[in-house]
Order: structure tokens, then sequence, then C-alpha cells
């Protein structure tokens, strides 16, 4: 579908106005949702030159494969969503479209890793173990995540997360039902403070 001249010159401004790489994205994605997908493309291209943090580099892989498949262009991105990758979060994301994307199971177990060794906060495990679970089917794995979200954290919240966890992806009802009562008991002496 061939764009109509004001669209052209509308998309022409915004992208002598983007400035960074979410900037870029968004008149990329519109550019391709009026049907230029080649436009599109140098767009995006420009967005992941100016891209500064890893979950630009992973949002871009998204959208690559969606919209081209292309493999080489998201091997690409996802090499560079690991250089620039610091959180637990980052190298979760990364190894969910490294393994979804790419089918590398072990580059995608390697970066699962790095996840896990920067986990702080409870929904880093919870988050990890959900994607062993679904992307690896490792439950073993995903299960010493959970064993060490649960020696780590001893609020009422974690352990409710930890138990959907644990009940959902895990399937092991008992275990969630330790952990629900750990959070009820906290609740009740958090309220009884």
């Amino acid at each position: 579908m061939a764009l109509t001249k004001e669209q052209i010159k509308e998309f022409e401004e915004a992208e002598k106005e983007a400035e960074n790489c979410n900037q870029y994205t968004y008149v990329a994605d519109d550019i391709a949702e009026a049907g230029d997908l080649e436009w599109a493309k140098k767009v995006y291209a420009k967005a992941e030159s100016v891209a500064e943090q890893s979950d630009d580099f992973s949002e871009l892989a998204d959208i690559i494969y969606k919209k081209y498949g292309d493999k080489n262009w998201i091997m690409e991105l996802c090499k560079k969503a690991e250089d620039y990758a610091e959180q637990s979060g980052d190298f979760q994301w990364l190894g969910d479209n490294v393994y979804q994307y790419l089918g590398d199971i072990e580059w995608a177990k390697r970066v699962y890793l790095k996840a896990e060794d920067k986990a702080e906060y409870i929904g880093d495990f919870s988050n990890l173990a959900e994607s062993l679970c679904d992307n690896l089917n490792d439950k073993v794995w995903a299960k010493k995540v959970c064993e060490k979200a649960e020696k780590k954290f001893e609020e009422c919240d974690d352990f409710e997360i930890l138990a959907e966890t644990v009940g959902e992806r895990l399937g092991d009802k008992k275990w969630a039902k330790l952990l629900e009562q750990k959070a009820k008991e906290l609740e009740e002496d958090e309220d009884g403070d």
C-alpha cells in the first residue's frame, strides 16, 4: 500500500525530530503500520544505531522477529543486548528472545545463568523460574531458583508471589500451600505489631 504525500511528509518530519531509540522505534512502527515495511526497516536500523540499553536491543529483536523474521539481524540485536545487559531482567528477557526467536538452547541457558546470578528481587527469581519452565521445560532448575528465593526473602508479598510461581509453573501444590501459609503468618505478625 503506497503512502500518501501527506503521510510521507508527516513521517519524514517525525523521523527528523527523533533523537533516541524509542522515538525512532515509534516512527518506524507508524511507518510499518501504514504499509511501508522497507522504509520502516531503515528507521528501525536508525533506532538500533542510537540504542543505549539492553532492553532497547531486546525490544528491537521482538519487533524484527514479528515484522521481518530476519534471524541474522535478530542475532546481532541479541548479541548487543547481552553486551549491554546489567540486571537479571535484562538477561531473562534476552534468554527468552534467544530461545524463542533463534531456537538456541545453549545460548539461552548461558544467559539464564547470568540472570540467576544477578537476581535480586522476588520478581527476578519468579520470572526466571517461569522462563525456565516455559522455554526450557527445566523444572529442576526452576525449583532451585525458587528454593534460593525462599531462603532470601522474608516479606509476606514475596512468599505470595513465590507460592503462585511454585503452584502454577512447578505444579507443586504442597510447597505452594506452605509458602502461602508463611505469607499468612507473616501478614498476621505484621498486623499484630
